[in-house]
C-alpha cells in the first residue's frame, strides 16, 4: 500500500487544516496516511549539520524518508504558509547525505476563514515545493469560509465533497502513474503561449490546440468571451485544460474573472474551487 505522511500546517490540535486533513484522509482509497509531527524540531541551523546535529532532525527525515508522498494542509498566515511548516521544510530540504524531497510527489490543500480559502498561502507553498524539486500536483485546492464548511469537522458543502472524492483519486494515481486527467489538474510543462487577449496551449510543433479570447473589462477584472479548441483535437478535455490553467495564472496575479461565454459560464459550476474568483 502506498505510504503518505501528512503534514498540518497548523500545530493547534483542533485547528480547521486538521479537520480538513482528517476529512480528506478519511475518502476511500488505497493510501495510507502518517501523520508527522514537526511541532518539537529547533529551528533550522546549518552550523548543526556537522556537528551535534539534533536528533529530532534526524528521526523526522527518516519518518519522510519511509513515505512515498506527502499530503500538507494548511492555512494561511500573514499572507503566507506558517512558520513552523517553513522550518519542517527546510530540515528536510537538506541531504544528510540523501534527498529527502527530491521527486517525492505532494499534493498541497489549503484553508481559510475568508472567501479565498489561503491562496497566497497554496501560491507561495507551491513555489517552496517546486523550488525543492518535488514532483508537485497542480491542482489547486484552496477551502475557503472554512469555518463554516467543517462545522463540527463535518463537510457541509456537497459540491466540495464530490470534488475532494475526485482529487484524492488522482492524487492516488499521480503517485502511481505521474499522469492525471486534463480535468483535475494541470500540467504545466505544456507549451502555451499569450498575447494580449488571447491564452493558447500549443502542440508539440508549435500549433495552437485551444485557446481562451479574453478583454479586461476593469482593473483587476478579466472576461473570459470565448473558449475554443482547434477541430482536430476536440475530446480530450483540453477546454477544461486551458481553463484551468487560466485560473492558476489568474489567482497568481489577484484578479477576478466575468465569465461572457457558455462553456466558461458551465466551467463554474463544475469546479466551484475556483469560484470565488468570480466578479
Amino acid at each position: 500500500m502506498t505510504r503518505v505522511g501528512v503534514l498540518i500546517g497548523s500545530l493547534s490540535k483542533d485547528s480547521y487544516s486538521r479537520k480538513v486533513a482528517n476529512y480528506f484522509t478519511s475518502l476511500p482509497s488505497n493510501l495510507k496516511f502518517i501523520d508527522l509531527n514537526y511541532a518539537i524540531l529547533p529551528f533550522y541551523n546549518p552550523d548543526l549539520e556537522h556537528e551535534n546535529t539534533p536528533i529530532e532532525w534526524q528521526a523526522f527525515r527518516k519518518a519522510v524518508d519511509s513515505v512515498d508522498a506527502l499530503l500538507i494542509v494548511t492555512q494561511e498566515y500573514n499572507y503566507s504558509i506558517p512558520g513552523g511548516l517553513k522550518n519542517a521544510l527546510d530540515v528536510l530540504s537538506v541531504p544528510s547525505p540523501n534527498q529527502h524531497l527530491m521527486g517525492k510527489p505532494v499534493l498541497a490543500i489549503t484553508d481559510s476563514a475568508g472567501e479565498k480559502g489561503g491562496i497566497i498561502a497554496n501560491a507561495h507553498l507551491h513555489q517552496v515545493l517546486r523550488y525543492l524539486g518535488m514532483k508537485v500536483m497542480n491542482c489547486t485546492i484552496a477551502i475557503g469560509n472554512v469555518q463554516s464548511v467543517f462545522d463540527g469537522g463535518i463537510n457541509h458543502d456537497e459540491q466540495l465533497a464530490e470534488r475532494l472524492k475526485q482529487d484524492i483519486h488522482d492524487f492516488e494515481h499521480f503517485i502511481t502513474a505521474s499522469s492525471l486527467p486534463t480535468e483535475a489538474c494541470v500540467d504545466l510543462s505544456n507549451h502555451f503561449s499569450y498575447q494580449p487577449g488571447e491564452l493558447a496551449l500549443l502542440s508539440d510543433n508549435g500549433e495552437k490546440v485551444a485557446t481562451i479570447t479574453i478583454t479586461e473589462v476593469a482593473r483587476n477584472i478579466i472576461a473570459i468571451e470565448e473558449v475554443s479548441v482547434n477541430e482536430r483535437y476536440r475530446g480530450q478535455g483540453l477546454a477544461n485544460k486551458i481553463m484551468t490553467m487560466f485560473m492558476w495564472f489568474v489567482e497568481g496575479a489577484d484578479c477576478q474573472i466575468e465569465a461572457h461565454c457558455p462553456f466558461a459560464k458551465h466551467y463554474f459550476t463544475t469546479h466551484p474551487q475556483f469560484k470565488n474568483l468570480l466578479a
